[in-house]
C-alpha cells in the first residue's frame, strides 16, 4: 500500500512539474505572438524564422490558440514576401483554428486582413471576405475597436470599387464609433480619410471642412506627429488645387517639422513632391536640388531604418529566447535532481512520446503528398477548361462571321444555276468575286487576332488603320478618320484584340447601313488608368432604347463584354457615338497620396 502511495505522488509530482512549465512556454508563445507589426515587417526573413519555430512550439504542447495566432502572422509576412500561396494556407488554417475554438475576434479580425490582402489580386474576392468578417462580427458581437477597423478597411475596397458614397458610409461609421468610444488618437485619421475622399471628388470646401476639425483635434495631441500629417495633407490639396507657390510653402514647413521628428519616410515625400512642383514651376535648378536630396536620403533611410529595425527584432527575440532558455535550465535541473525517482516514469513518456511523433510524421508526410496530387489534379482540370474554352471562342468567331460570308456565296452559287441571261451571271461573279475577297480579309484578320498572344494597344491601332484605309480606297461619299490621342502601351490578350477589332468594324459597317452621314470619327482616347474607343458619325442618329435589338448593336453589347470592357451609346438627329472603355489596375506609383502612404 505504501508503495502505491509513494508512486501517486510522483505521478501527480510529475503532472505538477509539466503543467507548470507548459504555462511557462504558453507564455513565451503569447509574448512572441504579440510583437508589434513594426518589428515584423524590417525583417520579413527573420520573421519568418521567429513565427515557425513559435508555431511548431504551440503545436508541440497543443496550445490552438498560439498556433493560430502564430499563424495570423505568418500569413502576414509571406503576404509582405509575395509568396502568396503560402500566405493563403496559413491563412486557412488559421481560419480553421479560430473557428474551432470559437476565437470569433479572431477569425473576423483575420477574415478582414485576408480580405483586405486580396484587394489588388481579386477585388470581387477581397469584398466577399471582408462581408463575412462584418457577419462574423454582427453575430458575435465583435468588440468596436476591430469593428472600426473592418469598417475603414471595407471603405478602402469601396473607394477602389468606384464606389464613393459606400467608402463614404463605412469611414463615416468608423468615425462615429470612434467618437463614441473617444478616441481622440483615431478620430482625426477617419476625418482625414473623409477629407482625401472629398478632394479626389473636386469638393475641396467640404474636404477642408472636415481636415480643419481634424486639426483641432490634433492641436490637443502631445506630439507632433499627427500635426505633421495633417500638415502633409493641406500641401497635398494645395497640389492638386494648382497653388503651387503655397503648396511649396506647405511642403517645405512639413519638411521641418518631419526632420526634427525623424521621420523619415515623411521627409521623402515631402522632397518628391517638391521636385515636382519645382519642375512645374520652370526652377530646374531648385527641382534638380532637391531631387539629389530626395535620391541621397532615399539611399540613407533605406540603411539607418533597416538596420535599427532588424536591431530591435533581433532583440526582442534574443530576450524571449533566453527566458525560455532560463526556464529550460531550471526544469531540467529539477528533473536531475529526481533523476532517480522518476527515471522509470520519464522512460516509459519518452518513449511515447517517440511513437506519438513517428505517428505524426507519418501521417503529415502522406498528407503532404496527397495535396500534391490533388493540386496537380486541379491545375490540369483548370488547364483543360481554357483549352476548351479557348476552342469554343474560335469556333464562335469562325461561325459568326466567315461561316455566314460561305453561307451567301454558296447560295449565290447555287441562284446562278437559274439565271436565263449571261449578263446578270457575269454581274454575280463579279459581286461574289468582290465578296469573298472581303471574307478572305475577315478571315485573315481573325487568324490574326488568334496568334496574338501578348498583344497590345499598339498592334490593335496598326491593324485598324490598316482596315480604314482599305475602306476609304473603296468608299466615295464616306470619309472615315482615325485619330490616336492616347499616350501609353495597354497590354491585350488575343480574345480582347480581337473583340475591340470587331466592335469597330461592326460600328463602321452600321454607320454606312444607317446613319445616311458622310463622316465617321475613330478615336482612342485617355480614360482613367486605361483607354476608350470613340466610334462617332454624323448621320441622322437613332432612339437607341427602340433600336437596341437591331442593326448589330446587341453584336457590339455582347464583344464589349467579352473584352471586359465598359460601352456606352448616344444617339440624336446630329448622330451617333459608341464609346468602348478598358480599365487597366497597374497601380501608378505617381498617383500614391499621402492617406495611401500612412495607410
Amino acid at each position: 500500500m505504501k508503495n502505491y502511495c509513494c508512486a501517486g505522488l510522483i505521478i501527480v509530482f510529475l503532472a505538477f512539474n509539466c503543467f507548470t512549465f507548459s504555462q511557462d512556454v504558453k507564455q513565451s508563445i503569447d509574448s512572441i505572438n504579440s510583437i508589434s507589426y513594426e518589428i515584423v515587417v524590417s525583417n520579413l526573413g527573420r520573421s519568418a524564422k521567429i513565427f515557425s519555430e513559435n508555431l511548431n512550439k504551440a503545436r508541440s504542447i497543443s496550445y490552438p490558440r498560439g498556433e493560430g495566432i502564430a499563424l495570423s502572422n505568418l500569413a502576414l509576412i509571406y503576404y509582405l514576401k509575395g509568396d502568396y500561396d503560402k500566405s493563403t494556407e496559413y491563412h486557412i488554417e488559421s481560419f480553421k483554428i479560430f473557428s474551432s475554438q470559437q476565437m470569433y475576434n479572431e477569425l473576423s479580425n483575420a477574415y478582414g486582413e485576408y480580405g483586405y490582402q486580396l484587394k489588388r489580386r481579386d477585388l470581387n474576392k477581397a469584398v466577399a471576405y471582408m462581408q463575412e468578417a462584418l457577419n462574423i462580427a454582427s453575430e458575435h458581437n465583435i468588440p468596436e475597436s476591430i469593428l472600426g477597423k473592418l469598417f475603414d478597411n471595407y471603405g478602402v475596397l469601396k473607394e477602389m470599387e468606384l464606389d464613393a458614397d459606400s467608402a463614404l458610409l463605412y469611414y463615416t461609421k468608423a468615425l462615429e464609433i470612434k467618437k463614441k468610444n473617444k478616441d481622440n488618437i483615431g478620430i482625426p485619421y477617419s476625418l482625414n480619410k473623409i477629407a482625401v475622399l472629398k478632394a479626389a471628388q473636386g469638393k475641396f470646401r467640404e474636404a477642408d471642412k472636415y481636415l480643419s476639425i481634424s486639426d483641432e483635434y490634433r492641436s490637443k495631441e502631445s506630439g507632433n506627429f499627427g500635426r505633421l500629417e495633417n500638415l502633409s495633407i493641406h500641401a497635398d490639396f494645395l497640389k492638386i488645387q494648382g497653388r503651387i507657390d503655397e503648396a511649396i510653402d506647405t511642403y517645405e514647413k512639413c519638411l521641418v517639422m518631419a526632420d526634427s521628428l525623424d521621420y523619415n519616410y515623411m521627409v521623402l515625400y515631402c522632397y518628391q513632391n517638391l521636385t515636382e512642383l519645382y519642375k512645374q514651376k520652370n526652377n530646374l535648378l531648385k527641382a534638380l536640388d532637391t531631387y539629389q536630396k530626395y535620391s541621397a536620403y532615399k539611399d540613407s533611410i533605406l540603411n539607418i531604418e533597416t538596420n535599427e529595425k532588424v536591431a530591435q527584432l533581433e532583440i526582442a527575440y534574443e530576450t524571449e529566447q533566453k527566458n525560455l532558455q532560463i526556464k529550460e535550465s531550471q526544469y531540467k535541473l529539477d528533473i536531475r535532481n529526481q533523476l532517480l525517482i522518476f527515471a522509470l516514469v520519464i522512460v516509459i513518456l519518452l518513449v511515447l512520446l517517440l511513437i506519438g511523433i513517428y505517428r505524426y510524421q507519418q501521417l503529415k508526410r502522406i498528407k503532404i503528398v496527397k495535396e500534391v496530387e490533388f493540386k496537380s489534379q486541379l491545375k490540369n482540370t483548370e488547364l483543360e477548361k481554357e483549352i476548351a474554352e479557348e476552342k469554343l471562342n474560335i469556333s464562335r468567331e469562325l461561325h459568326d462571321n466567315i461561316g455566314s460570308q460561305l453561307t451567301f456565296i454558296i447560295s449565290s452559287l447555287d441562284n446562278l444555276t437559274y439565271s436565263p441571261k449571261k449578263e446578270d451571271v457575269y454581274q454575280r461573279l463579279n459581286v461574289l468575286k468582290s465578296f469573298s475577297k472581303d471574307a478572305l480579309y475577315d478571315l485573315r484578320n481573325t487568324i490574326w487576332a488568334m496568334k496574338q498572344e501578348d498583344g497590345d494597344s499598339e498592334k490593335l491601332t496598326i491593324k485598324l488603320n490598316e482596315m480604314i484605309q482599305k475602306l476609304n480606297s473603296s468608299l466615295s461619299s464616306v470619309r472615315i478618320s482615325f485619330q490616336n490621342n492616347f499616350n501609353g502601351h495597354l497590354k491585350l490578350s488575343s480574345i480582347q484584340i480581337l473583340n475591340l477589332f470587331r466592335i469597330v468594324q461592326e460600328a463602321i459597317q452600321n454607320a454606312l447601313k444607317y446613319s445616311g452621314g458622310g463622316k465617321i470619327d475613330i478615336m482612342f482616347n485617355n480614360y482613367e488608368k486605361g483607354f476608350e474607343i470613340t466610334i462617332k458619325d454624323d448621320g441622322k442618329g437613332f432612339d437607341v432604347n427602340k433600336n437596341w435589338e437591331g442593326n448589330g448593336l446587341n453584336n457590339i453589347k455582347s464583344r464589349c463584354e467579352k473584352a471586359g470592357a465598359e460601352l456606352n451609346i448616344s444617339s440624336n438627329e446630329t448622330g451617333t457615338t459608341i464609346i468602348c472603355r478598358i480599365k487597366c489596375f497597374n497601380e501608378d506609383p505617381k498617383l500614391i497620396t499621402t492617406s495611401a502612404l500612412l495607410n
